[in-house]
């Protein structure tokens, strides 16, 4: 095995490494129905008023749920400033009130549209919250937002940092039991942490290459560590 990796690593000096990533990078917007007029200035479809909508969502005239609006900021939609750094326990609680207030089952007998936007709100804000939730889904929609999409290719990194990775799937493949997965997954952890941190000074100080470099690497140690799990389950099936 060890020799195997040895002509990686010469191939590697000359040629970049394509690393199989297990991770999702951007999502597509999420395709829903829409009605009525441009979000940007949007009348209400059933009182035909433009008012200020609560919660981006429930016309303050009427009280009618409206259409969706797919392109909505995930940040605004959740009450959240536009940074990287946030509460995660605020970010759970906000989602809760969200889902509760346009649950589909508050909107049974209203009129079918209010049924269908209902289901669909329900759908965004499920995205919204999954996206903000997790540190590197995050960082890469924060990215987005700013004009920038994550490469296609390992351009971003060093050729150190894919050997160093090359020998932590290695060290997973020769580990033998259950308690030597566990530490090689706590050191993972450990440095998604900090590189959690990292990205929060990154972005306050704009300092996008960055970003993109440290997202990177998040998106190979959760490669790794979506390896670890797989050995543990199989080591407990055997």
């Amino acid at each position: 095995m060890r020799a195997v990796v040895g002509v990686f690593k010469s191939a590697l000096r000359a040629t970049n490494y394509a690393a199989v990533d297990r991770v999702e990078g951007f999502a597509r917007p999420l395709q829903l129905r829409k009605f009525g007029a441009a979000a940007s200035s949007p009348a209400c479809w059933n009182c035909e008023r433009k008012s200020v909508l609560k919660q981006h969502m429930i016309c303050s005239d009427c009280g009618h749920l409206q259409d969706v609006d797919a392109a909505i900021n995930y940040f605004e939609l959740l009450s959240f400033p536009t940074n990287f750094n946030l509460e995660g326990q605020q970010l759970t609680q906000r989602f809760r009130q969200l889902q509760t207030l346009v649950h589909p089952d508050k909107f049974s007998n209203k009129t079918s549209r209010e049924q269908t936007n209902s289901a669909d709100w329900s759908s965004l804000i499920n995205k919204a919250y999954k996206t903000l939730a997790t540190p590197i889904e995050r960082g890469q929609y924060l990215l987005q937002l700013e004009g920038q999409q994550m490469p296609q290719d390992n351009s971003a990194l060093n050729k150190e940092f894919l050997m160093a990775m090359m020998e932590r799937n290695e060290e997973v493949e020769e580990a033998q039991d259950s308690a030597a997965l566990a530490e090689l997954n706590s050191q993972i952890v450990r440095e998604l942490e900090a590189m959690t941190k990292k990205l929060g000074s990154q972005f306050e100080a704009k300092d996008l290459a960055g970003v993109t470099g440290t997202l990177v690497e998040m998106k190979y140690l959760l490669s790794i560590q979506a390896s670890i799990k797989q050995k543990q389950q199989s080591l407990l099936g055997s």
